[in-house]
């Protein structure tokens, strides 16, 4: 069952940092839709929290 996980981002900085987290989460097969903004992730799916997190941290940002 699908579910939204809204999670705080820290180290992005612009649009392309934005792009690059939207993107490696959308490439999760459990991920639905991710909505990035430079200090917000909203991500519908059936991921887990804390694999969102990791999928962000290989992308070279972090959680605040």
């Amino acid at each position: 069952m699908s579910q939204t996980i809204d999670l705080t981002l820290d180290g992005l900085s612009c649009g392309h940092c934005v792009k690059r987290v939207k993107e490696s989460l959308e490439q999760r097969p459990d991920v639905e839709l991710a909505d990035v903004t430079v200090t917000e992730a909203h991500v519908t799916g059936t991921a887990s929290a804390d694999a969102l997190i990791e999928t962000i941290k290989q992308a070279g940002y972090a959680r605040r």
